[in-house]
């Protein structure tokens, strides 16, 4: 079964949120490991909510 794209996900790959973000895949993957990225772990992967994700970056703008 071929996955299917949604305009509007509740939750992003960590190489998608890197895109949005305009970071590398790597640097996401390590700000999630080291807990200063909102991210879930569901099974071996890791998803970024998109509104966690909004929040956490209108939290880093207004500092």
């Amino acid at each position: 079964m071929a996955k299917q794209e949604t305009k509007n996900p509740m939750a992003l790959s960590p190489a998608k949120a890197a895109d949005k973000l305009g970071l590398s895949p790597g640097v996401v993957r390590q700000m999630i490991y080291d807990s200063k990225l909102p991210a879930v772990q569901v099974g071996r992967r890791w998803i970024i909510p998109v509104k966690a994700l909004e929040r956490w970056l209108d939290e880093q703008v207004q500092g």
